[in-house]
């Protein structure tokens, strides 16, 4: 498939994703992350040898949804937390309750 193709089915699947969210359905919010995941992979797969641009837009779009409907994830707020959480010298320590809240 192409890429434009694999766009278009990512944005409908989006887009019934929003329409359940609307229609007050909670149940897809881990169907919307599973998503969120494989379009972060295909930016991964594709950023050495194509245009990334439609997915990292399409990505926007699912971040911007997952504002609106006040999504919690976890892994989002420790990047948040700790940005530089991912570096290979990191210390894993330093994420600590003790230490993030009463500065150890």
């Amino acid at each position: 498939m192409n890429i434009m193709g694999i766009i278009k089915d990512y944005k409908e699947e989006l887009a019934r994703y929003k329409e359940e969210l609307e229609n007050g359905n909670g149940d897809v919010e881990q169907d919307v992350v599973d998503l969120e995941m494989k379009i972060e992979q295909e930016i991964q797969e594709m950023a050495e040898y194509e245009d990334t641009k439609p997915f990292e837009k399409l990505l926007k779009e699912l971040k911007s949804l997952k504002r609106e409907f006040d999504f919690y994830d976890a892994n989002e707020e420790l990047d948040r937390m700790f940005p530089d959480r991912h570096d290979e010298d990191f210390d894993e320590d330093s994420m600590r309750y003790d230490s993030v809240f009463m500065g150890d």
